[in-house]
């Protein structure tokens, strides 16, 4: 059972390409559970249950990961809605962000199912008459989890590598209990499993790994249960699809402002992590100096529960809808059609803009950089830093300079905001998305010691007689810096194309417009000083240390199952040992001694005690044959009479406890392995 739950770990291992780090969490806490139980309930018992088995691992196995997962506004609070959501929509949310995919319950809860289920199979199939089928689920698996995690972290050739020592194993320890046959079509049948995902994945799709996210093509009606970010490239293949309308009024007029979805601070260097939950009844504080409002009643196309809105929200209808004024998150309970927000309007001067500091104490979050952004872009925040000191000033200035050549507005461009993403930007044709550009000017912001941050939702829509019309061509990404003063300040650094016919209205900035036309200045003494000096770099996990975890992890697996087993071997021997009745003592300090017989090659199955006592005679002549034939007495009187004392039952014990040092000492190395990891059970005469 050991070696086959060893296997199913291999098998699942390449979520660590799908998740990074965080995948090993997964694979440690679903495959050995669902294996231990799914081995009790299908291998363990003398009267097999095989389908019980399989369902009491699936649960074993996902459930305690699944209510552990980290919470996101994405998925509903109770347990049945979100494994109805994970088995309908998991595999689109998995294809819809790239890797590695964020380590929440939106995008865990299929993959624990999966895991768990898989490794139940294969212990399952492990303790059948053809062990060696369990090689063909455990390749399966593999080879689609490999293949989902294309582009992710760690080298393929590395879990490859790992898979086929764990396939060894597993083949050398089962293949003695099972016809060779049997053996040789089971492990053949998984090498070419494996070596057809090897083959998929390692050039057959135009010189490049397959990657399933390239071919797939997202729904037009999606779901709230997908990232915002993540859509936007898809929402812009539709761009005629309605989102929503909006009645406007007061400062929404004349100051039109973004439909904000999701603002994200966190950057791990492969992407942005979505933000957490909202509460119900918050309001947004007014900028100090603003006191403008608008409202605007909005009809959106469909029913939904995460809801655009202009940032900076006073009130609700209904009252009781939940808020984040921190990441700027309007959500509902229950999906609905129509709303209402009212929000403050702001439009800083560009002398406000131009006088603005750092804020001191900002959140590690928004002035996080990971390693690999910090050399790709500091070029960049040097030029800007050498041109001028002044916060505003350097954040009007970084958005010019993405916004002119030679940087394109492509939103046709692959998807991903991750390091390698960037790099494309800047070493390529210099095209990109909304949010790759987004991504690039936050980042570069944070080199310059501001913090900023991400925002993802609408473009202002199409607005006539106060009515807007906002659709899925108007999907969009901006950047935000946080000014003392003044907040969180939108700036757009995304290019515009004026070639572009019926190109969506950006969100007007007049402040911004006039500080990035003004001549800038370099720094002097009497500019703001900051508050706050760009955060030191952090670099990731290097290779050393992942394959550490990795293999540390595994080890802990491994001594935690040998752990268990040892565990379940002293207590069936400890009941056997005291059970009241003295005929059934005898005949368990006799079971006790079969098992280490069998393990040491002597074939004891259909034998009766004398025909087991000349066998072993035959094996081990050296075997304390007095011990063995006073043994063989006790258990016969156990077996066709009832006329046994509490004393002879005490020697049964001692005289098979004698027997079993030399028997288990003349088992081979393999079969001592394999009694480690694998719970003997079972009488055999």
């Amino acid at each position: 059972m050991t070696s086959a739950i060893v296997l199913a770990m291999a098998a699942e291992m390449p979520l660590v390409r799908v998740f990074g780090l965080p995948g090993i969490r997964l694979v440690v806490l679903a495959a050995p559970m669902a294996g231990v139980v799914a081995g009790i309930m299908g291998t363990a018992w003398r009267r097999p249950r095989p389908v019980a088995g399989l369902i009491a691992g699936l649960l074993a196995g996902s459930l305690p990961g699944i209510l552990l997962a980290r919470p996101d506004p994405f998925t509903p609070a109770s347990l049945g809605p979100r494994l109805e959501q994970a088995v309908t929509d998991g595999w689109y949310r998995l294809l819809s962000v790239p890797v590695p995919v964020p380590f929440t319950r939106s995008f865990t809860d299929l993959p624990y199912l999966v895991a768990a289920l898989i490794a139940a199979l294969i212990v399952l199939l492990a303790g059948s008459a053809r062990p060696a089928t369990a090689l063909i689920p455990a390749a399966v698996s593999f080879a689609g989890w490999l293949v989902l995690g294309a582009g992710g972290p760690v080298a393929g050739a590395v879990l490859v590598a790992t898979f086929g020592v764990a396939a060894a194993v597993f083949t050398g320890i089962v293949a003695p209990s099972v016809p060779l046959g049997t053996a040789a079509r089971g492990a053949v049948g998984g090498v070419a499993v494996l070596a057809l995902a090897t083959l998929v994945t390692s050039g057959l799709h135009a010189g490049r790994p397959y990657n399933p996210r390239a071919t797939v093509q997202p729904p037009v009606n999606v779901t709230v249960s997908q990232d915002p970010m993540a859509l936007i490239s898809a929402r812009l293949t539709t761009p005629d699809v309605p989102v929503l309308t909006a009645r406007l009024s007061g400062g929404l007029i004349t100051d039109p402002r973004n439909w904000v979805l999701l603002t994200y601070d966190s950057y791990d260097g492969e992407g942005w992590q979505a933000p957490g939950d909202a509460r119900p009844a918050v309001t947004a504080s007014a900028v100090p100096g603003v006191t403008e409002t608008g409202t605007a009643v909005v009809t959106v196309a469909q029913p939904a529960v995460v809801l655009p809105h202009p940032a900076l929200v006073t009130s609700t209808s209904p009252a009781d809808l939940s808020y984040n004024p921190e990441s700027e998150l309007l959500a509902s309970a229950a999906a609905i059609s129509g709303y209402t927000a009212r929000a403050w309007v702001t439009d800083p001067s560009a002398d406000a803009l131009s006088s603005a500091a750092v804020p001191a104490g900002a959140p590690a979050a928004v002035t996080m950089i990971p390693a690999c952004a910090r050399a790709l872009l500091a070029p960049l925040a040097q030029q800007v830093q050498s041109a001028t000191g002044l916060p505003g000033a350097q954040a009007a200035l970084l958005a010019r300079r993405l916004g002119s050549a030679p940087y394109t507005y492509a939103p046709k461009a692959p998807p991903g905001e991750g390091c390698a993403s960037i790099t494309s930007l800047f070493s390529g044709p210099h095209k990109g998305t909304s949010a790759q550009f987004a991504t690039v000017f936050a980042l570069t912001a944070r080199l310059l010691g501001l913090p900023a941050r991400v925002a993802v939702g609408y473009l202002p829509g199409r607005i006539a007689d106060g009515v807007d019309l906002v659709t899925d061509g108007d999907a969009y990404a901006w950047a935000q810096v946080d000014l003392a003063g003044l907040g969180w300040v939108d700036f757009d650094p995304t290019p515009r194309d004026p070639s572009a016919k019926n190109s969506p209205a950006r969100e007007k900035q007049p402040g911004i417009q006039k500080l990035e036309n003004a001549k800038q200045s370099k720094p002097g003494p009497s500019g703001p000083a900051r508050a706050m000096p760009p955060l030191p770099v952090t670099a990731g996990l290097s290779a050393a240390a992942r394959a550490l975890l990795i293999g540390g992890g595994v080890m802990l697996a491994v001594l935690a199952w040998i752990g268990s087993v040892r565990l379940w071997t002293a207590r069936r021997r400890g009941r056997r040992r005291r059970t009241p009745s003295p005929p059934d003592r005898v005949l368990g300090a006799w079971d006790e001694l079969l098992l280490p017989l069998r393990q040491a090659g002597i074939p004891v199955r259909g034998l009766s005690a004398p025909g087991v006592a000349s066998a072993a005679a035959a094996v081990l002549p050296g075997a304390r044959s007095g011990a063995m034939a006073q043994l063989v007495k006790l258990t016969e009187r156990a077996i066709y009479s009832s006329d046994v004392a509490a004393a002879d039952a005490d020697l049964a014990w001692q005289l098979s406890d004698q027997l079993r040092r030399p028997a288990l000492a003349a088992a081979s190395r393999w079969t001592r392995l394999r009694r480690l990891l694998v719970p003997a059970r079972g009488r055999d005469t």
